[in-house]
C-alpha cells in the first residue's frame, strides 16, 4: 500500500456535482481513482487503482448469490474519476444520492481509502459514538 490518506477536509461542491477533491488525497491516490458506494449507505468511498483492484477480488471471491448480487449493486455503481486541471471531480447523482449529498460535503481520509460524506451524515455518524466506546475498542492497544 502507498502512502496512508488522513485528514478531514471540507471542500465546496457545486450544484452540477463538480468538487474540489483534496489536493493533499488526491497526491497519494494517484492521477485517476476510483468512487465506490460505501458500505452502509452513508458515504462514497475513494480508492486507488490499487486499492480498487483488491475490493474487486474481493467482490469475486464472494461465492452464490451473495456474490452475485454484490457484485451487481457495486461494480455498476462504481465511477472512475480523473480530475481536471483545477482538481475536480464530478461525482455521478447515483453516489450523491445513495450518500445523500446535497449541498455541503465532508472528505476524509481512512487509511487505504478517502471517504466522501454529506456534511449531515458526517456530524450524525461522530455524534452517535462517545470518546468511551472509542477508548474502549482502542483498550490494551499501544498508541
Amino acid at each position: 500500500m502507498a502512502e496512508p490518506l488522513y485528514g478531514t477536509y471540507y471542500p465546496s461542491i457545486d450544484n452540477k456535482g463538480r468538487m474540489a477533491f483534496p489536493s493533499k488525497l488526491r497526491d497519494i491516490l494517484g492521477p485517476e481513482f476510483y468512487l465506490v458506494p460505501g458500505k452502509g449507505g452513508k458515504y462514497i468511498s475513494v480508492y486507488s487503482p490499487e486499492e480498487y483492484a483488491k475490493f474487486e477480488a474481493t467482490l469475486k471471491g464472494i461465492p452464490g448469490v451473495k456474490g452475485d448480487q454484490a457484485r451487481r449493486f457495486y461494480i455498476p455503481a462504481t465511477d472512475k474519476q480523473v480530475p481536471d486541471r483545477q482538481g475536480r471531480i464530478f461525482i455521478k447523482d447515483n453516489l450523491m444520492a445513495y450518500a445523500g449529498i446535497t449541498d455541503e460535503v465532508v472528505v476524509i481520509g481512512a487509511s487505504f481509502k478517502a471517504e466522501i460524506w454529506s456534511k449531515a451524515n458526517w456530524d450524525e455518524f461522530n455524534s452517535a459514538v462517545s470518546q468511551e466506546e472509542i477508548d474502549a475498542a482502542l483498550d490494551g492497544y499501544v498508541l
